[in-house]
């Protein structure tokens, strides 16, 4: 066609303006290298999130670089190239209709799971990693406005000295107001054991327990526990022993989960991160 008519006279017959034509032609290839560009830096945020990030947080990375992307063209080009996080399963847990309150002190969280601030409410839980030497319990605090881990602590018991060394652990890294810090848990012997509950008091801790039957009442740190073993594996590594877990996770809870990795709840925040910006 180009060969017989001329530019102009095609544009004047299919009245287009020359202008928007050349346009039109300079623009199709640059588009098409840019989605190879753009194909490239999802592959590294992918990669960089331990492949556990989906289309609205890799988009949301890609923005804060300054790489302008719709979701859904996003998403599109993450199908195509097979990037899908997880395997995620659903929940196994189920909602019971009528649980009883606990013994030791009534369900004072309400499942309030959003705290105005900082050091205001902790909750807490124990987990069981299979090593080829047996059972590992990680015992973990975190801060429920952040979801930061701020105390954690490995053992080959899951015993009252567990969530102590690691309600200790977060005491020394932070600073609460005494009478106003909420410690809440569910109703593991660990925890209502009377030697913990000393603990609190002489700290003027306020304790709360989840109902009995209830892990939605604590379900911050049940989600924890479910992505923990996920993006580490420890649910299927069988590590040597408690010292290769503890190696595990401090990789992955100080260098990765409290510093790096983005939380929907706090609006694709690093834990660390979103505290900084209540302390500004």
């Amino acid at each position: 066609m180009k060969a017989a008519h001329s530019i102009e006279l095609m544009c004047r017959v299919l009245k287009v303006s020359r202008s928007g034509f050349y346009e039109w032609r300079h623009r199709s290839l640059p588009i098409k290298v840019e989605h190879g560009k753009l194909r490239d830096d999802i592959k590294r945020v992918f990669r960089d999130s331990r492949k556990t990030y989906g289309h609205r947080s890799v988009r949301d990375v890609l923005i804060k670089e300054g790489v302008r992307a719709g979701r859904k063209l996003i998403l599109r080009l993450m199908t195509e190239m097979a990037l899908v996080p997880g395997p995620w399963k659903d929940s196994p847990y189920s909602i019971l209709k009528k649980a009883s309150d606990p013994k030791v002190c009534n369900h004072l969280l309400q499942r309030n799971f959003s705290p105005s601030g900082p050091n205001l409410v902790w909750t807490s839980d124990i987990t069981y990693i299979w090593t080829k030497k047996g059972w590992v319990y990680l015992a973990v605090v975190l801060d429920l406005y952040s979801r930061k881990v701020i105390g954690w602590s490995v053992s080959d018991k899951p015993d009252t000295t567990l969530v102590i060394a690691a309600l200790s652990q977060a005491l020394i890294s932070r600073v609460y107001v005494r009478g106003r810090l909420m410690f809440h848990s569910d109703q593991g012997c660990q925890y209502t054991s009377g030697e913990l509950c000393r603990f609190l008091r002489e700290r003027d801790i306020i304790q709360s327990m989840s109902r009995r039957g209830q892990c939605w009442d604590n379900a911050p740190t049940e989600s924890f526990f479910r992505t923990l073993k996920m993006e580490t594996g420890l649910a299927k590594a069988h590590l040597p022993g408690p010292a290769e877990v503890e190696l595990v996770l401090i990789d992955w809870i100080e260098t990765w989960y409290n510093r790096i990795r983005r939380h929907t709840f706090i609006g694709y925040c690093c834990p660390a991160e979103y505290e900084a910006r209540w302390a500004a």
